[in-house]
């Protein structure tokens, strides 16, 4: 029955063909209500004969007049034209059925002598009228149901977009990363805690924050991954060597928010469970307007490693900044060097392993 109900909501054909096999069953039910069985024979006879009559009327009516006519404010031809289609339909009922019908089938129905008469021709008319009414009716009702649940599905997918940006202002994994290297902490009896804990607050404060610019200045950018980095080393027994080179003029580099910040905390977190962490070589270039990251192993542990955790978090920049950067990388037996940039619809994409590095005038070492 399931496989029958998604059949019949997806083919339209399937729908129309229930619509009249039930209005032929009702109304023969309807008029034979009482009366012998050949009067239901008689009847369904009629409806199947005359559904030709009834079908070309309403389809004419609801998929030809309305749209080219009533939709288009063009009032006075749809009078026109449904009058003419209301009382031809309407004759053409009448005789096929008192020229054909009541004559060989048992309806119970008298065949009138004067039946084209315009006052009989209207009350036939009135009756075929009331099945476009009804065809009309389910038709605006399918319409509403399937706009109402377009409305819905919208509400749900912005819904969902509002609580996947809250989630991306809270960077929930670096914040679960955070508590949980807390709570470590904590067990140990460290006395760094209430630093860590001050730290990862105006972390998650600034990240909260940041997202209302549309671009962000590098240096605030670098200023912000600093702290991660500070961060981070409270976790760890050894601080992580992580280097900034400025060059150029850096305000003329502007990113989206959190880039460069999400990008070190993938590779953070991909290397958590290391001992050691690699060497890591942030290049802020205001001459080519773009980020040079370098990941360079440290010898302590396989380059593989080194590789498969840089493409990890690759891809994972990508999902989260693909439509706002252009992202490429290339590797080197050291480890990888990824570049990042802002896109641009006018420019062809960076060809992968190809950039620019310009000499650097101030140091910047953590």
């Amino acid at each position: 029955m399931r496989w029958i109900r998604n059949h019949m909501n997806n083919s339209r054909t399937s729908r129309h063909v229930l619509f009249w096999l039930c209005w032929i069953l009702g109304f023969t039910f309807i008029q034979s209500f009482g009366q012998p069985v050949e009067a239901y024979l008689g009847w369904f006879s009629y409806y199947v004969i005359t559904l030709p009559v009834f079908v070309g009327h309403t389809y004419l009516v609801v998929y030809v007049l309305i749209p080219r006519f009533l939709n288009r404010r063009l009032f006075y031809l749809f009078i026109l034209f449904f009058i003419v289609a209301f009382y031809g339909f309407s004759v053409l009922e009448l005789i096929l059925s008192n020229e054909f019908i009541f004559r060989w089938y048992p309806t119970g129905s008298e065949i009138g002598t004067r039946y084209l008469e315009p006052r009989n021709v209207i009350i036939s008319g009135l009756g075929n009228l009331y099945i476009v009414l009804v065809f009309l009716a389910c038709r605006i009702t399918r319409n509403w149901y399937l706009a109402e649940n377009e409305r819905n599905r919208l509400r749900q997918e912005q819904l969902r977009q509002g609580i996947d940006e809250k989630m991306t202002k809270v960077q929930p994994a670096m914040l679960l990363y955070a508590i949980e290297h807390i709570e470590k902490m904590v067990e140990r009896s460290e006395k760094n805690v209430t630093s860590a804990i001050a730290l990862t607050s105006e972390l998650l404060h600034e990240v909260m924050t940041c997202h209302g610019e549309k671009q962000r200045p590098i240096t605030k950018e670098i200023d912000l991954v600093r702290k991660l980095v500070s961060l981070v080393s409270l976790f760890r027994e050894k601080e992580p060597e992580v280097e900034f080179f400025l060059s150029g003029d850096p305000g003329r580099l502007r990113l989206p928010p959190l880039v460069l910040f999400s990008f070190v905390g993938f590779l953070y977190r991909h290397l958590d469970h290391h001992d050691t962490l690699p060497e890591i070589n942030i290049e802020a270039s205001g001459f080519s307007r773009m980020v040079t990251i370098q990941i360079l192993d440290n010898g302590a542990k396989g380059i593989t490693e080194s590789l498969e955790s840089c493409m990890q978090s690759i891809r994972q920049l990508e999902d989260s900044f693909g439509t706002q950067v252009t992202i490429t990388y290339e590797t080197r037996h050291y480890g990888c060097s990824v570049f990042i940039r802002k896109k641009n619809p006018n420019e062809e994409r960076l060809r992968q392993g190809k950039t620019f590095y310009q000499p650097a005038d101030v140091v910047h070492r953590v």
